[in-house]
C-alpha cells in the first residue's frame, strides 16, 4: 500500500512538474495557413465599413481590417495568407457562419451578448454608439444632463434614438426625429434642436463637409464593433485578437481610422 502511495506520489509530481503541451490549433486555422485563404463573410451594403462598386471591387474599413489582419499573418506562415470575401445579406451573417460557409464575420457586427453561445466575438474594433453633438458655440453642455427640457435631435430608430427616449421622461427632452444622421446635425447647426445624439462618422462626415458642430465627452452608449467565429475555432480567434491589439498599440488602427471613418459618406443598415 505505501510503495503503491509513493508510486502515485511520485507520478502526480511528475505530472505537475512539466506542464501540459500547449493545446492543437483547430482545424479551421491550420486549413487557413495551409491554403493561404481565409474566408470572410461581410454584407458589402455599408459604406464607409463595406461597399462594392458594383464591379466586383470591394472598399471599406473592414476591407482594409480584414486584408492587414491577413497581412500580419502572412509575415509568420511560409504561405502567404490572403482573404476571400463571401457576400450575405446582414441577418443571413450568423447562419451563413455556422453552415461553415466562411471562417469569420467582417461586417461592422455589434457585440450581441444574446449571440455569445453561439460564436466568439472577437475584441473590440471601434465604439460605433452614439456621442453627445452640440452646436461648435455650446460652452455650457457637458453632459446629456446638461440638456433637461431642452431639444433632441436623432435618427429615428437609430441607438441615438433609443438612448434618448430612455432619457425623455426623467429628463423631459423635447425628442425631434429626422430621416438621417444630417438632417439631424444641420437642424442643429440652424439652431432648430439643442443636441444630437448620433455616431462618430455621422458627425465626422458633417463636421468635415458643412461644420459648426462639436463633439462633447464620451459615447452615450457602447456598440462596440467585433468580428465573430464559429465556437470551434479558438486558435482563429486568438490569432484574431493578436493583430488586433497590436493594430490598437502600434498606430495601424489609428491610421484606418483617419482613412475611413473621417470624411466619408455613410448609409443606414
Amino acid at each position: 500500500m505505501v510503495i503503491v502511495l509513493v508510486i502515485g506520489l511520485i507520478v502526480f509530481a511528475f505530472v505537475a512538474w512539466f506542464p501540459k503541451p500547449p493545446p492543437k490549433p483547430d482545424a479551421t486555422w491550420v486549413h487557413i495557413l495551409e491554403t493561404g485563404a481565409w474566408r470572410v463573410g461581410i454584407d458589402p451594403s455599408f459604406p464607409p465599413f463595406e461597399s462594392d462598386d458594383a464591379k466586383g471591387n470591394l472598399s471599406g474599413f473592414d476591407i482594409a481590417l480584414a486584408d492587414e489582419i491577413a497581412r500580419a499573418w502572412s509575415s509568420a506562415n511560409a504561405t502567404p495568407i490572403h482573404v476571400e470575401y463571401v457576400y450575405s445579406g446582414f441577418d443571413g451573417l450568423y447562419d451563413a457562419l455556422k453552415a461553415r460557409q466562411f471562417d469569420a464575420i467582417v461586417s461592422a457586427l455589434p457585440y450581441d451578448p444574446k449571440k455569445t453561445e453561439d460564436v466568439y466575438f472577437s475584441h473590440a474594433y471601434f465604439d460605433g454608439g452614439p456621442h453627445l453633438i452640440v452646436r461648435a458655440d455650446d460652452a455650457t453642455t457637458k453632459t446629456y444632463y446638461d440638456l433637461q427640457g431642452k431639444a433632441i435631435g436623432v435618427e429615428l430608430g437609430s441607438t441615438g434614438d433609443a438612448f434618448a427616449r430612455r432619457w425623455q421622461r426623467r429628463l423631459k427632452f423635447d425628442l425631434r426625429t429626422f430621416n438621417t444622421p444630417a438632417d439631424a446635425l444641420r437642424a442643429l447647426r440652424a439652431g432648430q434642436v439643442d443636441a444630437v445624439f448620433t455616431d462618430l462618422v455621422a458627425f465626422n462626415d458633417f463636421s468635415r463637409a458643412e461644420g459648426g458642430v462639436k463633439q462633447v465627452g464620451d459615447a452615450l452608449i457602447h456598440e462596440f464593433l467585433v468580428i465573430a467565429v464559429r465556437k470551434d475555432t479558438p486558435t482563429l480567434l486568438a490569432q484574431i485578437n493578436a493583430v488586433i491589439d497590436a493594430m490598437k498599440s502600434d498606430g495601424r488602427m489609428e491610421r484606418l481610422y483617419a482613412e475611413w471613418l473621417v470624411g466619408r459618406e455613410t448609409a443606414g443598415r
